[in-house]
């Protein structure tokens, strides 16, 4: 069997396939751990100093501007296919009005719903709004003759801000602004990037377009994201595991989702199986991810088509979820609660007939029904890795740890 991985790429007026050339060259072909100096070089035959990828048609993302890349097969597995998601092109056609709406969001809030270690950025923010309107209206004050050049010098300013929004915060953050604001003039970006996304892991995972299901070519699939492109793969994911949640083919036992619930209630400090004493313990998330391996097995035993064995977030912006995808961060929390943003681990639900919490329902009645996982339960099967680097005010990045110090679910 193979596996597939799909790239996602960020903000700006991406070029079709060069996120994916570059993450693979990094990831495959020059990685001096996976290069077997032993094996000849594929194109000359003689002494090999990088591993060799292929480019050939891709048949899933329909359209003739990407391609696939495939590796050789690795000792014990086969090869590996990468797959670039690409959305660029819908995000066409951006305006100021798209990006002054977001703006305007930005700033109209009170310091409260302000997320901790974005006050700096905030205030800057405010500051550069400031000094832009201020170079704007002593341009347009008639000169004395006396005092010409602080007219001559807000027109500069003036233009030079214009020129900065138009040739920089339209391409690169016009992304932001559309997609995460769910505005009337933005659902149908939204949706048409969402729609895809799920089309191209469906068609990874054997769905056809009818809903029927095919032996799938690939043992598993990871999703990768960057940047921006981290929020549209989990988008994605959402929305995809949603459709496919209660797929199940066989009622079998699900002794893997029982331990998982079991592991979960322990990590937020609620009952177990065993009659502990309720109370927080610390994840250990080598078990954790172990587990969802075990549960994601159990669940395609049974008959589910989930193959998505790890979402990776590189650069996230997902860390300020309280200030992009809600109001703040009560209303985060909300969203969380009623599973509508999926958590990692996943939303625990009171079960009154057998008295605890679970990530899963009962289709029939009686105490041993099989259970199917409820529609934002996606991380208890799919393993979510975060890789980021520190930052300071936003100035050097947006990516941070998406979970909190004083929590232990993610997002």
């Amino acid at each position: 069997m193979k596996q597939a991985i799909v790239m996602i790429h960020g903000m700006g007026e991406q070029v079709p396939m060069e996120t994916l050339m570059s993450f693979a060259e990094v990831v495959w072909a020059t990685d001096t751990e996976l290069i077997d100096a032993h094996r000849p070089d594929s194109s000359t035959g003689g002494a090999r100093t990088t591993n060799a990828i292929w480019f050939k048609p891709d048949k899933h993302s329909r359209s003739y501007e990407l391609r696939r890349l495939a590796t050789e097969s690795l000792p014990a597995r086969g090869s590996t296919h990468f797959y670039e998601f690409y959305w660029a092109h819908l995000m066409e056609g951006t305006t100021f009005e798209h990006f002054r709406a977001w703006l305007k969001d930005l700033l109209w809030r009170s310091p409260s719903r302000v997320p901790e270690g974005l006050g700096l950025a905030w205030v800057m923010l405010w500051l550069t709004t400031i000094a832009a309107a201020t170079f704007f209206v002593l341009s347009l004050i008639p000169s004395d003759g006396k005092t010409w050049y602080s007219a001559v010098l807000g027109g500069i300013a003036s233009l030079s801000v214009g020129g900065f929004i138009s040739t920089f915060l339209l391409k690169y953050f016009g992304d932001v602004a559309r997609y995460v604001k769910a505005s009337p003039p933005n659902v149908a970006r939204r949706q048409e990037i969402r729609e895809k996304g799920v089309q191209l892991l469906e068609s990874l995972m054997g769905i056809k377009p009818d809903g029927t299901t095919i032996p799938p070519e690939y043992d598993r699939v990871v999703v990768v994201g960057h940047s921006l492109g981290t929020i549209v793969a989990y988008d994605i994911l959402t929305h995809c595991f949603a459709r496919l949640n209660t797929r199940m083919t066989a009622a079998k036992e699900q002794p893997e989702l029982a331990k998982m619930e079991d592991l979960i209630r322990r990590v937020i400090g609620v009952e177990t199986s065993s009659g502990e004493e309720p109370k927080p313990q610390e994840v250990d998330i080598n078990a954790f991810q172990a587990q969802q391996a075990l549960c994601r097995a159990e669940l395609n035993a049974q008959g589910n088509p989930w193959i998505v064995s790890d979402f990776i977030s590189l650069g996230s912006p997902l860390a300020h979820a309280e200030f992009l995808l809600a109001y703040d961060k009560a209303d985060l929390r909300k969203l969380q609660e009623r599973r509508v943003l999926p958590t990692c681990p996943p939303t625990l639900e009171y079960d009154a007939t057998g008295k605890k919490r679970h990530i899963s329902y009962r289709t029939t009645s009686g105490v041993d029904a099989p259970r199917v996982p409820h529609h934002a339960a996606l991380f208890a099967f799919t393993r979510w890795t975060n890789i980021y680097s520190r930052h300071k005010a936003i100035l050097w990045g947006i990516s941070s740890p998406v979970r909190s110090a004083n929590s232990s679910t993610w997002l």
